[in-house]
């Protein structure tokens, strides 16, 4: 592996969020009776009919939504619209999708959660028990540019976008799907990051593949050329993209199981190589 340092996709972590507040609204159901024309005011006491009537109006919260991202779904819709034609055309499927942390030395309410809001809506994004978030494509989301959004604080969160590969472990994947895979996520990141950091995010270089629970599975990962891939300090493999392999174009056989043997999520971790 090359002896630089390396920019990991948790360098791009984010501070996500834009600042809201949260608000109680209460309403009162007025009595439904009302007194004889000209009776003064001091003598118009409720009847026992008119208490029957009257009901308690429950409270009404309205809960803040902090924003995710620095983008627009409208603009995040770009990327997830390739991956969306690369499942059609190859039959296997990369989805974007985000680790979502709490950042260090902060707290909030869990789960953490997300939500698209558009066109006076609001839509749960689906997550995994180990905090990833698949944000879709949607056509209606993109039309009404929906806001991302979490029950978090401003600057609460830490994100991290990669793929995640859905793999049987046995059909083979082409490295240049992979490849593909990796400049989607150069432009997710750059939307995401660029704002944020404000300054130029290098292209992914290398992918590192991991799986979860990450202390009790195992990553398959072999070239159908017999090439053996390298390995980080974990055991896990890695695909480092350059010109050898995108001439050849290679497959790739990908897969993870748990400790049982069971299939398992098999993720694919963006690096940057920062010189």
């Amino acid at each position: 592996m090359k002896a630089i340092l390396y920019g990991r996709a948790t360098l791009i972590a984010l501070a996500l969020g834009c600042a809201g507040a949260a608000g109680a609204q209460t309403t009162e159901q007025p009595p439904t009776g009302q007194p004889p024309a000209g009776q003064p005011a001091a003598d118009q006491a409720p009847t026992a009919q008119a208490e029957a009537q009257t009901e308690a109006v429950p409270e009404m919260v309205v809960t803040s939504r902090e924003q995710f991202g620095k983008t627009s779904y409208r603009t995040l819709a770009e990327a997830l619209k390739v991956l969306d034609r690369m499942e059609n055309s190859s039959g296997r499927h990369l989805r974007m999708i985000f680790k979502v942390e709490l950042a260090k030395d902060k707290s909030g309410p869990l789960p953490i959660q997300l939500w698209a809001v558009y066109s006076g809506k609001e839509e749960p994004i689906e997550s995994t028990p180990d905090g990833y978030f698949h944000v879709p494509y949607r056509a209606d989301w993109e039309a009404a540019d929906a806001k991302l959004v979490s029950n978090q604080a401003k600057g609460s969160l830490r994100a991290t976008v990669m793929l995640e590969v859905l793999s049987d472990g046995k059909q083979p994947i082409a490295y240049g799907e992979l490849r593909q895979g990796a400049k989607v996520l150069d432009q997710a990141i750059e939307e995401f990051v660029g704002p944020v950091m404000g300054f130029f995010v290098p292209s992914i270089d290398e992918l590192d593949f991991s799986c979860e629970p990450d202390a009790h599975c195992h990553v398959h990962a072999a070239l159908d050329t017999g090439e053996a891939l390298e390995t980080d300090d974990k055991g896990r493999p890695i695909l480092e993209f350059g010109r050898k392999l995108d001439r050849r174009n290679p497959t790739l056989q990908l897969g993870a199981t748990a400790e049982d043997g069971t299939p398992t999520r098999l993720y694919a971790l963006p690096q940057l190589h920062v010189f």
